[in-house]
């Protein structure tokens, strides 16, 4: 009696897509056999799956994905203004180590825990394509999103990113002023790890003691793989909106929308209704003093608030990116320093490209995730 693990997820794999696990027993041939999986994450079993066999191959195929993305948490993000605003872990937040006990049933006799493995799989969105050939080695070193290596912000803003290192490496910031000059540089080491950073100004700040204030764009490079570039830009006739969003990666990234905002609400209303007058000992009154009576009486209101936000024209490699943000299951627009968690309304979305589109802006109708009451008559 034996189990032979056969096959498990590939090392890098997601959560978002199927994570198959194969064994073997010489005991399938027996028709009262099944095949046993028991599934511990954190230290507790969270499932145990019994399989028959399969008629073709005899193995046992079990798909672990929805017990694991059923344990992943996503209240892990603070929005500080630190530089590294956060190392989310492999625990629940940007990735997670399950293992999977092996065993079989033998004539209503359960023997578990046969063989077993650990697999660590990551939060992030499994591609249109190169589905099951993109893992998370793919961004090694590397800022942990789909994004262009630019971005526009303005002093004071945030601006979130992620960042996955498999080794120690070098951060290197410089800063350039209006004749493209270099005016500070400064570097840091960080460890192995994921990271959420805020590469803004007050991030840099915080993080490598040089200001970005005066600069008109600073660059970060990480020891040599890769390096982004932020511009500092204004633009005085509209006030900016940031909106921070888990990306498809399973990080924050920030989209700043500066160009036209129209906030709307919608109304529901409670009403009932009466007669319009009132009866006296002497008289029917239609009014008391000089305001008439209702026959119809709003008693509540509930509103939900909307916003549609309009950013700058996009590059196409930004088109692309910004569906990360239409997938989006958790979104936060920041007013004035508070950070509001809402959905977006639209539901489709065009990958626009310059060839055939030219410069368009992106507009987004975001719903509060959250309404309002007025006065109970």
């Amino acid at each position: 009696m034996a189990i032979t693990i056969v096959n498990t997820p590939a090392s890098g794999s997601t959560v978002q897509d199927e994570l198959w696990h194969v064994v073997s027993s010489t005991n399938s041939a027996d028709i009262e056999f099944k095949y046993v999986f028991d599934v511990w994450i954190n230290g507790t079993q969270k499932i145990r799956v019994r399989q028959f066999a399969d008629p073709t191959t005899s193995r046992g195929y079990f798909n672990a994905a929805n017990i694991v993305r059923n344990s992943m948490t996503y209240e892990w993000f603070d929005p500080i203004s630190d530089f590294i605003v956060d190392q989310p872990n492999v625990s629940g937040e940007v990735g997670l180590t399950y293992q999977v006990r092996y065993g079989e049933e033998l004539s209503g006799v359960t023997t578990t825990n046969m063989a077993s493995g650990n697999t660590v799989a990551y939060n992030f969105n499994a591609p249109l394509f190169k589905r099951r050939l993109t893992t998370i080695a793919d961004r090694a070193n590397k800022c942990f999103t789909n994004r262009p290596n630019y971005a526009n912000t303005d002093n004071g803003e945030k601006l979130f990113i992620g960042l996955y290192l498999t080794a120690t490496k070098n951060i290197n910031v410089k800063t350039y002023d209006g004749s493209n000059t270099l005016v500070a540089s400064a570097t840091v080491s960080k460890t192995a790890g994921f990271y959420q950073l805020n590469i803004g100004s007050e991030g840099i700040l915080q993080g490598f003691g040089i200001s970005t204030t005066a600069a008109k764009y600073y660059t970060i490079d990480i020891d040599g793989t890769e390096t982004f570039k932020v511009t500092n830009t204004c633009n005085p006739k509209y006030t900016p909106i940031n909106v921070h969003f888990l990306n498809g990666w399973g990080v924050f990234d920030s989209l700043r929308f500066d160009l036209v905002s129209k906030l709307s609400m919608d109304l529901k209303r409670k009403d009932f209704e009466q007669t319009d007058y009132r009866f006296t000992n002497t008289a029917v009154n239609y009014l008391s003093g000089n305001k008439y009576y209702e026959g119809n009486v709003n008693y509540y209101n509930t509103s939900t608030f909307k916003y549609k936000l309009t950013a700058s024209a996009l590059t196409d490699a930004e088109w692309q990116w910004a569906a990360d943000l239409i997938m989006s299951p958790q979104i936060l627009m920041e007013i004035d320093g508070y950070y509001y968690p809402v959905t977006i309304t639209n539901s489709s979305y065009t990958f626009n490209k310059y060839v055939n589109d030219r410069l368009k802006p992106l507009e987004i109708e975001f719903s509060f995730n959250s309404q309002r009451n007025s006065q109970l008559r």
